[in-house]
Order: C-alpha cells, then structure tokens, then sequence
C-alpha cells in the first residue's frame, strides 16, 4: 500500500503527549505508540495503535488518552455481546430463575442478534433508535420497553466496571410496537362453569380463591395454610393453628410471592381479604379432602403448608397450573385462550360491575396506587377487607349451588 502525501511534507514536531506514530512495512501500515505511566506491576503502560493514515492513528491515540484520563478500560474492541454476556455471568446475582429466564431472553433472542457486533464505546443513540424500530412490528410497546430496560441495565453494569463512559439506551424512548394481547374477565356464567368443571380437583379450590380474592397467581401459588383463616373464633383454634383474640370474619393473609425472598410485589401487595362464605366452605372440604388424598397416597397427611402445594407440599410450577387450567376452560366449553392470571380480572371486573370504587378495589387486589392512609409498614397486618366478600356473596351466591 502506498503511504500518503504527509511523508513529503515538512515535519511538524510532536507535542508531549500525542505519542509517536510511523510507518511499519512488515504489517503495511502505520502504527502509533503513547506511554500514559505506569501499571500496577511498575511497567510501562504504552497502548499502541493501528491505521491506514498518520491521522486515522492519532486520533486513535487521542481517544486511547482521553479514556485513560476518564478511568475507562483502554481499546476499543469491548462488544454489546461481550458485555451482555458478563451481565449475565455476574449482573443477576440477586435475581430470581423467572427474572433471569426473561432477561436472557430479551439478550439471545434480541439484543445480541441486533446490536452484538457494535463497539460497546462507539455505540450512539441513533444505533439504539434503529434497533428498537426494527421491533415494532413484531413485539408489542410494553416487551419492547422490557427490552430497552434490559439494555439499559446491560450498559449501566457496564459503565460500573468502566468499559464505556455513559449509557446512551438512556437517552433514547421506546417507540410504539404491536397491540398486545388485551387482558379478559370472564363473565358471572363462565365462572360457575368453571368452579363446577373444576369440582373435585385442587383447581377447584385455587380458581375460588383466586377469583373471589383477586390474588396474583405467584401469590396464590405459594399461600400457606398457616395464612388462611377458615373459623377465626375469639379464643378458639384457628384452622391456621393460633388462637384468636380478637373477632374477625374467615380471611387471607396475602403476606408473600414466589418472588425472591417470598416477598409480594410492593409493600401495598402485602394484605388482609375476608373470604366469601361459599369460598370457606370450598377450602374446608378441599382441605378435608387434601389430608385424606395425602394419608392415601403414602405421604405427610398431617402439617401440611401449602394450601395448593404438590404431594410432595413444596410450591407448584406456574406452568403446571396454566396446563391445568387450561384444560378446565376448554372442558367447560368457554370459547378462546385462557391463563390464571385473568382470574385477577375477572374478579377486578365483577367488582366494578357491583358498584366498588375504584380505591376499594386498588386496597383488595393490593395495587401501589392507593390512598397513602391505607400504606403500611412492612411487617404490619393490615386491617381484614371485608367488602368484596360481601359483594361478591350477593353477586355469586344467587341461584349458586355447588356441585356433589
């Protein structure tokens, strides 16, 4: 390759600091070299630099100076990909399977084939822009702003360790994609199908707490006997095991989740919901019933702690309960594709439809938005909510007759 013009011209003296830069015919082409100190060990630190002009080199030199001085690793081949993957070797320390299952989701199947390639230092808001454009006509707004969440927290564990000077997926929105899939409520027929389809299985028992509750599913799946008050009398033992002092009607204590920790998903989540009457006599038969199956089948009958816990009484898998309760609905003839958590809805549906108000609905399903008097302390027990029981008694208990 021939070299450039600036070789017949008059050469200017180097300023301390730019490094040198000349020519090397082995490799053919040139090669700058600028010493920034000393390592650790007490060597010289003197990075080099590669390029096809004298300009293209010192301005490499440039950049190679100008992330020493702001603390940034040195070079320029640090990839998306490569920072991705240390996100998840060591950026989910404290994070949950699901949490890290979606995440790695959002990096293999989207980030890595979209911005992989791209320096991680070079990479600009407009790089990010075309990306997420090019998900909108396959994802819908909310999974790309997860996505674009991912990718932040991606460039942020990155900027953390010094590999890039500042997080450009913060300057940029997530633009509009795809309508995505709108949440149902099943009607007041679709429910008693149903709970009547459902007789005689444990699917029985956790679709009438579900929608009579307007509990999350990873806050049913994991509720405990021990938080479930079936006969709370003054003074008498509880089906929980304690005794009670003072007068309460039968109730759920929504005190935690399969979340890590077992925490709920905010403080307000964290609640107290009466039971309607027909719901206490479907746990106390379910519970009756559980007892007798476990004694049957060779394990632990007696202390069992999960209300809906495998035989084994460890907390059953979000997808066996789907399969379940899928099979329940296509049984019962209710037309379209059904999952657990629009139990939620449906009972936020029913609800409404009785005349409750918005924040009395936001206190039962234990939504964050609620009036500030209704916050508490994490460790404290929230007054027993007695309200949706008592309208979705007279609403579901009319002309209901359980199943023999």
């Amino acid at each position: 390759m021939a070299e450039d013009d600036s070789e017949n011209r008059p050469k200017k003296k180097a300023r301390h600091g730019d490094g040198t830069v000349f020519w090397d015919k082995a490799k053919g082409c040139y090669v700058g070299q600028i010493s920034l100190g000393y390592k650790p060990d007490g060597t010289r630190l003197r990075p080099k630099a590669e390029g096809r002009t004298k300009k293209e080199v010192h301005d490499k030199l440039k950049r190679i100076r100008e992330d020493h001085e702001a603390g940034l690793e040195l070079g320029d081949k640090y990839t998306v990909e490569q920072a991705c993957r240390d996100f998840l070797k060591r950026g989910l320390p404290k994070q949950g399977a699901s949490t890290v299952s979606g995440v790695k989701t959002h990096l293999e199947v989207h980030i890595i084939p979209g911005l992989g390639k791209a320096k991680l230092k070079r990479l600009s808001a407009d790089d990010v822009d075309d990306f997420l454009a090019g998900l909108t006509s396959k994802c819908s707004t909310s999974y790309i702003g997860r996505i674009l969440g991912t990718l932040r927290r991606v460039i942020r564990f990155a900027q953390r360790r010094n590999k890039v000077a500042r997080n450009v997926a913060e300057l940029v929105e997530a633009p509009k994609g795809k309508a995505g899939r709108p949440s149902k409520a099943l009607t007041l027929e679709q429910g008693k199908a149903i709970i009547r389809e459902s007789h005689g299985t444990w699917l029985h028992a956790y679709i009438a707490v579900s929608m009579f509750t307007g509990v999350r599913t990873e806050e049913a799946r994991p509720l405990k006997w021990a938080h479930t008050h079936l006969n709370p009398i003054v003074g008498e033992e509880c089906s929980c095991g304690a005794v009670h002092r003072e007068d309460l009607p039968p109730h759920i204590e929504v005190w935690r989740s399969v979340r890590v920790h077992g925490d709920t998903k905010n403080e307000t989540s964290r609640r107290t919901v009466a039971l309607p009457a027909y719901v206490v006599d479907i746990l106390t038969a379910y519970r009756k019933r559980q007892i007798e199956e476990r004694k049957r089948n060779g394990h632990k009958g007696e202390g069992i702690v999960y209300v809906f816990g495998t035989r084994h009484d460890t907390v059953k898998e979000a997808k066996n309960v789907r399969r379940y309760f899928k099979a329940v609905t296509e049984a019962a003839e209710i037309e379209g594709n059904w999952v657990p958590r629009e139990l939620r809805h449906t009972f936020v549906s029913w609800m409404s439809d009785q005349g409750a108000s918005d924040e009395l609905i936001a206190d039962l399903v234990g939504h964050k938005k609620t009036s500030t008097t209704r916050t508490v302390y994490r460790h404290q027990l929230r007054p027993v909510i007695t309200k949706g029981s008592e309208l979705l008694d007279k609403a579901f208990g009319d002309g209901f007759e359980e199943a023999d």
